[in-house]
């Protein structure tokens, strides 16, 4: 799993990068043209990847019982990449879907959440923010919530706010909607499906092992996901690539 250590610099270089590979929605020399979320291998529409607007497919993730959403998940800064008052560094690899997810534990001991490959986070903010993807494991410990006054409308959380006391767990996530917006402390989003869709589980096959380290290497993952999304599917170079991680 890529380390915070380096991100805060992959995410310096990248933001102004991010939002114009976001916000272009085309593909690339090698690629062909778009198709607005049809896998024309089977003619089967992929819901919220690239244009369709659909619920992604998958698996429900539930937390751990006695876990439980202490209020808005939103995008992190959209400058520095963090979070406020994280409860812990932040885990994933991505750079275009930063969000920060409120949990609260009222069990009354620590309690280990997994965050699983293929988990997807849903734009609730209506036809600005992109759907994010998670592919890496992402183990973390939440200390019980300590008492304390009820929830408190943050900055920047338009739709409600965070609890005081909320366990925030910074998650580094791929874009899945090429022409939509970069995650911003103004976008919020909901923890949906882990993804049962087939070219993105291959995907997340062929990354089993791979050590994503750089700026280069998120390139690689971020346009093998848009091959998939915006186009036709992984391509012989989006394999090789991936192969070289």
């Amino acid at each position: 799993m890529a380390q915070a250590a380096w991100k805060w610099m992959v995410v310096a270089a990248a933001v102004g990068a991010g939002v114009m590979a976001c916000d272009g929605g085309g593909g690339g020399p090698n690629n062909p043209p778009p198709i607005n979320g049809l896998d024309a291998g089977t003619n089967v529409f992929r819901p919220g990847l690239g244009d369709d607007e659909g619920e992604p497919e998958g698996t429900p993730f539930t937390l751990p019982e006695g876990l439980s959403y202490a209020g808005t998940t939103v995008g992190a800064d959209d400058i520095t990449g963090e979070c406020q008052n994280p409860g812990t560094e932040s885990s994933g690899s991505g750079t275009y879907v930063r969000v920060c997810v409120p949990l609260r534990n009222d069990t009354g001991a620590p309690v280990e959440v997994v965050f699983p490959p293929g988990l997807i986070v849903v734009s609730t903010s209506e036809g600005r923010g992109q759907n994010g993807l998670l592919i890496e494991r992402t183990i973390i410990t939440v200390p019980p919530t300590p008492p304390g006054p009820g929830g408190r409308d943050d900055a920047g959380t338009p739709d409600g706010g965070v609890e005081e006391n909320a366990f925030i767990v910074p998650l580094n996530m791929y874009c899945l909607n090429e022409a939509l917006d970069p995650s911003n402390p103004y976008i919020t989003y909901r923890v949906g499906n882990v993804t049962s869709d087939e070219a993105l589980q291959e995907l997340l096959r062929l990354l089993e092992g791979k050590v994503i380290d750089s700026l280069d290497d998120v390139g690689v993952v971020q346009h093998a996901l848009y091959s998939i999304t915006e186009s036709h599917g992984l391509t012989t170079e989006d394999r090789e690539d991936i192969d070289d991680l």
